[in-house]
């Protein structure tokens, strides 16, 4: 059995995966970082995309970030992110769905409002994309 680091995914609203794997890579700011057991302390911001979960050494499943920020220690990866989606054809109606519902809030007349709901649209938008 391979030896494995405890990964977390989390959002402001949600615990998105929380699961031992072999391996996670991650969308740093400066570029992919992977992280292995017994990596290395490392704080690293992250930029929009997608954080590539490995079991018995191929891509188990794949989860779309819009930026956060990646803990990554000995033991664990933790990411606290501000928006997360697992990338899964499973759920993209749900996704179509949710982009309806933000794109409808794109002009509202609280600015606020409009600015979450295009902010929310834009990484829909993404998520679909990568699940096709």
């Amino acid at each position: 059995m391979a030896e494995t680091t405890n990964l977390e995914v989390v959002t402001p609203s949600t615990i998105i995966v929380s699961e031992s794997v072999e391996m996670v890579v991650v969308p740093g700011s400066d570029g992919q970082i992977g992280a292995l057991p017994r990596h290395s302390k490392v704080i690293s911001t992250l930029d929009r995309g997608l954080i590539d979960i490995f079991n018995d050494n191929n891509i188990s499943s794949q989860i779309m970030i819009d930026g956060g920020i990646a803990e990554i220690n000995e033991t664990s990866v933790t990411i606290l992110a501000e928006r997360a989606e697992k990338i899964d054809k499973a759920n993209k109606q749900v996704l179509e769905d949710k982009l309806l519902t933000f794109q409808s809030q794109e002009n509202h007349n609280d600015k606020n409002i409009a600015d979450l709901a295009k902010k929310n649209s834009s990484f829909i938008k993404a998520v679909l994309d990568k699940i096709g």
